[in-house]
């Protein structure tokens, strides 16, 4: 998978395997991986790998970049979101990140819906982690798609009535997301 890439692209893919993992490196690791389109799809490749550790770190460099600017991702969209369809859902970790990638690299009407769709399942995962993602990705996609709105408040004020504080959190946050956008009115904070 290494051979023919650049020295600086073969370092940040190496740096997903090597060591202990955290905030710092994924953020660092991101930057490397989002001015190169080749490093893009080398990631995107690694989250279709069978390493369940790396697919873990390559899906949180992905969170990363995209928290800067889906564009570098937009052309896997579709790829992204069946892959988290078909994701084990003993990768927790994998699928929160991987939840909220495709809430934001989601750009096409169809896609949005198809994620909203993902959404709604990752919403009954047993994981707190993988539920938060889905308040966070449904409240992002719909300030982009007005039929999923009515679907998204339910989810928060679900969340804000019985959720735990982490749920509770997210679901403020993206109520107020939401009302910024003007794809809501009132409603409950």
């Amino acid at each position: 998978m290494l051979r023919g890439m650049g020295a600086r692209l073969v370092g940040a893919v190496r740096r997903l395997g090597e060591g202990g993992w955290g905030l710092s490196r994924a953020r660092s690791v991101a930057r490397e991986v989002a001015t190169s389109k080749a490093a893009v799809r080398t990631l995107v490749a690694v989250m279709f790998g069978t390493d369940a550790e790396l697919r873990k770190r390559a899906a949180d460099v992905a969170r990363r970049v995209t928290e800067q600017g889906a564009g570098p991702l937009w052309g896997y969209a579709d790829e992204l979101a069946g892959l988290l369809a078909e994701i084990d859902p003993g990768e927790r970790r994998t699928r929160w990140h991987l939840g909220l990638v495709v809430a934001r690299v989601a750009h096409t009407h169809e896609q949005r819906l198809r994620a909203g769709r993902l959404m709604q399942l990752l919403g009954q995962d047993e994981g707190n982690v993988v539920r938060c993602s889905a308040i966070e990705g449904l409240g992002l996609l719909a300030c982009a798609e007005e039929s999923l709105r009515v679907i998204a408040e339910e989810m928060a004020e679900q969340a804000l009535r019985s959720g735990t504080k982490a749920e509770r959190c997210r679901a403020r946050e993206s109520l107020k997301r939401m009302r910024r956008a003007g794809a809501l009115e009132g409603g409950t904070l």
